[in-house]
């Protein structure tokens, strides 16, 4: 089968390997949409330690057919059309007894989404392993790890109707937060720098979009929430400066969501003032759990996310490494890849 193989940083390329026939437990699914993501390019760029050691499989958002199953595979047969999250939990740790899967100490991480076919670990297939409704397409569906993500983040703050979100950023991620955020009825305003971005987010469900090029983003804010500040605010780009900034758009007793996540050793000067005395809390959110993709699955099959302002178009297996050579320094919007 053809495969793309993580090498090095800034070395992919697409190879000839053994087909893999499924043990106890495994599915071999044929994938018939990968994604790209933002996570990918960063790992393209600079090496993830999500990826293990090269030449390792490479792509971890997609979707797919099965076509065989091991021994004691029971839930799924030949020919069912299913989305496999790129995480399981092991079960037996501290977190998992806690119901804190998303912090397993022995995650079980999966790759090989830009390839022929995906050999879906057991542990995967026990925990998070769905079936798709003959109405949601294979790119489509393979947004299930990225909005996952977004709805562990909206649940973390326990976002609920009637509340004002601010969402700092306007990417891929910020979309999908806005999806997670109107599902529950809350009223979302965008702050990003690109306007076409920013039109993008308006189209998504925000109700406003305040451009940092034109206006400041906290008298925006405040003009929109009657001068408190937002309820919520979602921090989605990873800097020093938005995360500042999601502490200063924050209105009293409000909550922020730190979603973006900052290079490793970053510090951030907080004003601890404000956070003691205005009874701001902060939350850090990671990656996601089984109940939160079972939950994007059956958001994306609903029909309420605008997954055509996700996906910007599609490229074939074979076009996977120079789309990367090519496009890493601006990931902004996916790319659905078929085999």
């Amino acid at each position: 089968m053809k495969a793309v193989l993580f090498y090095a940083p800034k070395q992919i390329r697409l190879v000839d390997v053994p087909t893999p026939e499924p043990g106890p437990g495994e599915v071999l699914l044929k994938i018939s949409a990968a994604l790209t993501c933002g996570t990918d390019f960063k790992a393209y760029r600079q090496g993830h330690h999500m990826l293990g050691a090269p030449p390792s499989p490479f792509g971890h958002e997609f979707s797919g057919v099965i076509e065989s199953v091991g021994k004691s595979v029971t839930r799924f047969k030949s020919g069912d059309r299913v989305v496999a999250a790129n995480s399981a939990p092991c079960e037996g740790c501290f977190y998992c007894s806690r119901g804190q899967t998303q912090l397993c100490d022995d995650l079980k991480l999966h790759n090989g989404g830009y390839a022929e076919y995906n050999l879906v670990p057991a542990q995967i297939v026990k925990h998070n392993l769905y079936k798709l409704p003959e109405s949601l397409g294979f790119a489509e569906a393979a947004l299930g790890d990225p909005l996952a993500c977004a709805i562990h983040a909206v649940d973390i703050v326990h976002a609920h109707e009637g509340e004002t979100a601010a969402v700092i950023g306007a990417g891929s991620m910020s979309l999908l937060l806005i999806s997670a955020l109107r599902a529950r009825g809350v009223r979302v305003l965008v702050v990003g720098r690109s306007a076409a971005n920013l039109e993008i987010a308006r189209e998504a469900g925000a109700e406003a979009a305040i451009s940092t090029e034109t206006e400041e983003p906290l008298s925006a804010i405040r003009r929109l929430t009657s001068g408190r500040g937002a309820d919520i605010v979602f921090e989605a780009v990873g800097t020093v400066k938005t995360w500042e900034m999601a502490v200063e758009l924050t209105r009293k007793g409000g909550r922020v969501c730190l979603f973006g996540g900052c290079a490793s050793g970053t510090t951030v000067p907080i004003d601890t003032h404000r956070i003691h005395y205005s009874q701001i809390t902060l939350h850090g959110v990671f990656h996601h759990t089984p109940k939160y993709f079972k939950a994007a699955v059956d958001l994306l099959a609903s029909s309420k996310v605008r997954t055509d302002l996700l996906i910007e178009g599609r490229i074939a297996l074979d076009e996977v490494p120079p789309f990367f050579h090519e496009r890493h320094t601006q990931s902004n919007r996916k790319f659905a890849v078929i085999p």
